[in-house]
């Protein structure tokens, strides 16, 4: 969706519509008779192509084989919209597939564990049992965009040409900068607009975006936004002030789990820990990197330097950035620097 400007373009948004619930279809067909006439479409020994067509859970995923989805464990490197060939070998108990590779133009699974291997795939329930669904229009566009942003990790990361900041000495507005550079990357497009529509944000912030400035290549946009949902990581390069070059990126870690939890619950999105890794090459210290985690409000930081006099020279102002950051009420856990070989 493009903005443009109209004399007056707050009189012409309408308010946003109620969406009714999706109402419950009634079952037609027993688990058994839905598993029975899965079975009856396929062929023992034909092989059939099967596409990713979402994850339920690390490592698995949701599968399309010949029209119906299945649950697969294909491990963590699959990605959705990712094509495989499969050969169908057994029905009972539950349909079994080995795996004989990708389709052409695929990232690879873990072949080394995968090559050869019987996939077991149960079935998922449907809403009309024998009915065949098929991805609309703007569904295959996203999937397929998926699939391409699996293949290239280079457009998942966010080049920004113009320099985030030019008061390298304040860190005050450092971080503000660096937090616009965040909230204005065009990564969170959709949720400003919910917010404009609702009048918690300016038309003004708005059309700062990139999906409102001309020449911006739409397509790219929608990859890396698409490579942000799935993988839950914003990669950014560019200038943070002028001259340093910097490679920055933050993580929701959302599978990460206390270690007095055991396991049993995952923790809400307001709980999982964000983590955001630096990496600039700086004249006098030269490479160094700094890994930061916040869960819960308390803050992790580990720095590396490759020179061993760097790595020194952080070590000695180690305690005056602890009493800053305690200072200014960050409760800290950990504070460390370590020499990266």
């Amino acid at each position: 969706m493009i903005i443009k400007q109209s004399p007056d373009p707050v009189a012409n948004v309408a308010p946003l519509s109620r969406v009714a619930p999706a109402l419950a279809v009634e079952e037609i067909a027993s688990t058994v008779q839905d598993q029975a006439l899965r079975a009856s479409l396929l062929t023992r020994g034909q092989d059939y192509l099967g596409q990713v067509m979402a994850r339920l859970q690390p490592g698995v995923f949701q599968v399309n084989i010949n029209g119906q989805s299945y649950k697969m464990d294909l491990g963590q490197q699959a990605n959705v919209g990712q094509q495989m060939l499969l050969k169908y070998v057994a029905d009972s108990p539950v349909p079994t597939f080995r795996m004989l590779g990708q389709a052409p133009g695929q990232a690879p699974l873990d072949t080394t564990r995968l090559a050869g291997m019987m996939l077991t795939a149960v079935p998922l329930p449907t809403t009309d049992a024998g009915v065949t669904t098929a991805l609309s229009t703007g569904a295959r566009i996203l999937s397929q965009q998926l699939a391409h942003t699996g293949t290239q990790e280079s457009s998942q990361t966010l080049a920004n040409q113009a320099v985030i900041s030019h008061a390298p000495q304040n860190p005050r507005v450092l971080a503000q900068d660096i937090q616009r550079a965040l909230t204005s990357s065009g990564m969170f497009y959709e949720s400003h607009l919910e917010q404009f529509a609702t009048g918690k944000l300016s038309l003004t912030s708005l059309l700062q975006e990139p999906q409102n400035q001309p020449g911006v290549a739409a397509e790219s946009l929608i990859n890396k936004q698409l490579a942000v949902l799935e993988n839950q990581r914003f990669q950014w390069q560019g200038e943070i002030w002028p001259g340093q070059k910097m490679d920055w990126q933050v993580q929701l870690q959302e599978e990460a789990v206390r270690e007095d939890q055991h396991g049993a619950d995952q923790p809400t999105a307001e709980e999982a820990p964000v983590s955001s890794t630096l990496k600039l090459d700086l004249p006098s210290l030269g490479k160094i990197s700094a890994h930061i985690t916040l869960q819960e409000g308390r803050l992790r930081v580990r720095m590396a330097a490759v020179a061993s006099d760097a790595a020194n020279r952080m070590q000695a102002e180690l305690s005056s950035l602890a009493q800053a950051l305690t200072s200014h009420g960050q409760a800290l856990d950990a504070l460390a620097v370590v020499r990266e070989e």
